[in-house]
């Protein structure tokens, strides 16, 4: 449904309209009250230009003069002609002197007599002789009736005469002033049509600009209204375009506008969705249509109809049947209403629920992971306080697991731990967990009430289980397992005590030949003390000048002499005493140590030699993890250059564990330490199951022939016929050969025969330490013992056989 918009108010150009139009209701305003003023100034000016043109005090008074004076001739006239006709003129003129003599006595007149008695006695004269000259003139056929009549007009002549004179003064003055009140109106007038002339050319010119404001305002309202119905466009395509469902609704529950979305989730009729439509009505549409649409929208509505009754927000999710989930969103409005955005998070709740079980589950073999194992072990250990019984941990590692990982590679190494987890599910029952740890480590959790008999079999099945043959991409493959094994509240009563110890016990089956299952004792914690310990130990060992070579002595039987010694590691321990490597070295590579170890070896091991003489070399032997670390090269150079001895007389020992690590760059590095001039000698021959392809990729200088075969060629002739073999390719190869633990005559004279070029051995001379190396190879030196001395017949470094 589109949204409605609204055109906004207080717009630039709505004071400036509103300015106008109080503008021109001031100038009509004006207008009107210039009009009637005008008015009333035309009435005025008519007034006074009546006044002006009526007869004024100077006229009256001269005009009575003249009317005396005319009056006089006529009565004259009529003494000399005694005519009728005269008389009626003098009757005549006495009428209109009584005329005049009345209008002095009124107007102006009155007001100028009035302020002078002379003047209103002659006034009163001239109407007191014209009463008297009223019968005279009846009377004027009598000769006498004349002569009275000009004796009685005579004395007022001169006395009107001074009236006029005064009347005209009065009149001049109110000339003057009607002049002026004239000049005065006419200016106003004048002005006020100026200002009338000129407001309508300022009205005119407001009208032009109030057309322009107009023409703007209308302009403006156009492109404000094409802006309003474009945003409106766009608010109906991002209505229309949310992923959420959005509807609004007023405070009576009416709707005001809803989406493309919202009509899509709850499945609204397009024809139903207008404004002002009753929520009722939708909602029993959209329950009449029925499916998951109107199971949501009932439980939602129920929900949202507490929301708006108490007008609350709220965030809150519900589920249908089918799986499916929406995400409400309700908000209350100001003054009522509300407005609600609906969110399809089906997805988002899957791909949380698989969030979550990959938070807890291992990727690889779908197992528990340490994080669930642990919930579990704690939810476990709840239970088994509350109800009672016992709680078996178990804790498994892969035996001869990094062999496969590294010679068939990652992805058969992926493969075996699948395969070893579906044999893990099927040895547990239902209420066990499995669990894997890390790498080829895992851990089983078993509550049961008859331990330990319960997690014995258990371990029994899994050792047979997982030690049967796999097949790995043709690759016929065997592994075995060891087990440890703690249980509660014996062991531990808590996850932590129980997990160290379930290790504990699992380093004890793996020390004790692997294959194999083992409880946790007491006495394991001492001895991982006690481990701990020497572990401290050790890393002071080298700073504290407590580890020291001893020699043993190699014989060369082609020559007949002492051709080198190999360095053998001791460690003086201050309270131990003579601490055997067997003890320390793996401790020292589990920790990292082995490599300033072996540095120091190096060092030594030339520094020692070089007080040999100088057809006797030195065999040092490396620790695979030793060809980890990137300084392994620049160690030797500079030992060698530290002690100022020949590279020729150095000799390097490995094992084939050191090619199982990464083919390429151990041979790139061996090819590297060869360049400085020393010899490369493969250690204990024969042991592996790929020494031949090793011999292929890599020329070594010498092949040493592990003990194990040595000393039984005398009774197995298969072992016999194993250093047979491997002298006769050495020699086939151009490699020397190592015989170990050569410790009597009859072994020595089959190495002999088998083409040995050198023994090392007890036959020879045990281990010694540095100092005694000079003495063991001074000339004229006696042997005395065949198990620490030189057998008969043989000869010392530089000395012939005597």
């Amino acid at each position: 449904m589109p949204l409605a918009g609204l055109l906004p108010s207080g717009s630039g150009e709505g004071w400036r309209t509103r300015a106008v139009r109080l503008l021109l209701i001031g100038v009509a305003v004006f207008f009107v009250l210039a009009a009637g003023y005008t008015s009333s100034l035309i009435v005025q000016r008519q007034t006074a230009l009546r006044e002006v043109s009526r007869y004024n005090v100077a006229w009256l008074a001269s005009q009575a003069v003249v009317e005396l004076a005319k009056l006089q001739q006529r009565v004259a006239t009529h003494a000399l002609s005694r005519s009728e006709a005269d008389a009626d003129e003098v009757q005549l003129r006495l009428d209109i002197l009584a005329n005049r003599a009345a209008l002095l006595r009124r107007g102006e007149v009155k007001e100028l007599v009035a302020s002078d008695p002379d003047l209103s006695s002659t006034i009163a004269e001239l109407a007191a002789a014209v009463e008297a000259a009223g019968p005279l003139v009846a009377a004027l056929g009598d000769s006498k009736s004349c002569g009275l009549l000009i004796e009685l007009l005579a004395p007022l002549e001169p006395k009107l005469a001074r009236l006029a004179s005064a009347a005209n003064v009065l009149g001049g003055d109110h000339v003057a002033e009607d002049q002026r009140q004239l000049s005065r109106l006419h200016w106003i007038f004048s002005g006020i049509l100026l200002a009338l002339a000129t407001c309508g050319l300022g009205l005119f010119a407001l009208l032009l600009w109030h057309n322009r404001l107009l023409q703007r305002t209308h302009g403006a309202l156009l492109a404000r209204t094409t802006e309003l119905h474009t945003q409106n466009e766009r608010f109906d395509a991002a209505l229309n375009n949310m992923s959420q469902a959005l509807c609004m609704v007023d405070a009576e529950q009416r709707l005001i506008v809803c989406n493309r979305r919202y009509m899509e989730v709850f499945g609204v009729p397009p024809a139903l969705v207008k404004q002002r439509t009753p929520m009722q009505d939708i909602l029993r549409a959209i329950i009449s249509a029925g499916g998951h649409p109107a199971e949501l929208a009932e439980v939602i509505h129920e929900e949202q109809q507490a929301l708006i009754r108490d007008r609350l927000p709220a965030n809150f999710f519900r589920e249908h049947s089918s799986g499916g989930a929406l995400a409400v969103s309700h908000q209350p409005m100001p003054g009522g209403g509300w407005v609600a955005t609906y969110e399809d998070i089906t997805e988002r709740r899957r791909a949380e629920a698989r969030i979550a079980f990959m938070a807890h589950h291992d990727a690889l073999t779908g197992l528990p992971n340490r994080l669930l194992l642990r919930e579990r072990l704690d939810q476990e250990l709840r239970c088994l306080d509350q109800q009672g019984g016992w709680l078996a941990v178990l804790c498994l590692d892969l035996d001869q697991f990094k062999q496969v990982n590294d010679t068939l590679g990652h992805p058969a190494g992926d493969t075996l731990l699948q395969l070893v987890s579906q044999r893990l599910r099927a040895c547990v029952r239902p209420t066990d967990t499995v669990a894997r740890l890390s790498g080829d480590e895992f851990a089983i959790l078993q509550p049961s009430t008859d331990q330990p008999a319960d997690a014995q079999a258990l371990a029994e099945r899994l050792v047979k289980a997982i030690g049967a043959p796999y097949d790995l991409g043709g690759h016929r493959v065997i592994v075995s397992v060891s087990i440890g094994a703690a249980l509660a509240p014996t062991d531990g009563d808590n996850a932590d005590d129980l997990l160290k110890n379930a290790d504990m016990a699992l380093y004890r089956a793996k020390a004790d030949g692997r294959a194999t299952f083992c409880f946790f004792e007491p006495e394991m914690h001492l001895q991982l003390q006690t481990r701990h310990a020497v572990e401290m130990d050790l890393r002071d060992a080298v700073e504290k000048q407590q580890l020291e070579l001893f020699y043993q002595p190699l014989f060369n039987v082609e020559a007949g002499r002492i051709s080198g010694f190999e360095a053998l590691l001791r460690w003086r321990h201050p309270e131990r005493g003579l601490v055997s490597p067997i003890q320390f070295i793996s401790l020292a590579e589990e920790t990292g140590l082995i490599v300033p170890i072996g540095e120091w070896v190096l060092r030594q091991a030339c520094a020692d030699a070089m007080r040999w003489p100088a057809q006797v070399k030195v065999a040092v032997n490396l620790s695979a993890l030793q060809f980890k670390s990137p300084s392994l090269v620049q160690a030797v150079s500079d030992a060698l250059e530290g002690a100022g001895m020949p590279a020729s007389r150095l000799e390097l020992e490995v094992t084939e564990s050191v090619l199982l690590q990464d083919n390429e760059a151990i041979l790139a590095l061996l090819h590297e330490l060869r360049g400085l001039g020393l010899r490369i000698a493969l250690d204990d021959f024969g042991t592996g199951y790929s020494s031949l392809s090793y011999l292929r990729i890599f020329p070594f200088d010498k092949i040493k022939i592990d003990q194990s075969f040595v000393r039984e060629m005398a009774d197995r002739p298969d072992c016999a016929s194993i250093v047979n073999a491997i002298a006769g390719l050495a020699v086939s190869l151009g490699m020397t050969t190592t015989a170990e633990g050569v410790e009597t005559r009859e072994q020595l004279q089959q190495l002999q025969r088998a083409g040995c070029t050198e023994v090392q051995g007890y036959y020879f001379g045990r281990p010694m330490p540095a100092g005694e190396v000079a003495a063991f190879l001074a000339p004229g030196t006696k042997r005395t013992d065949l198990a620490c001395g030189w057998p008969p017949g043989l000869q010392r470094a530089g000395q012939e056989v005597g």
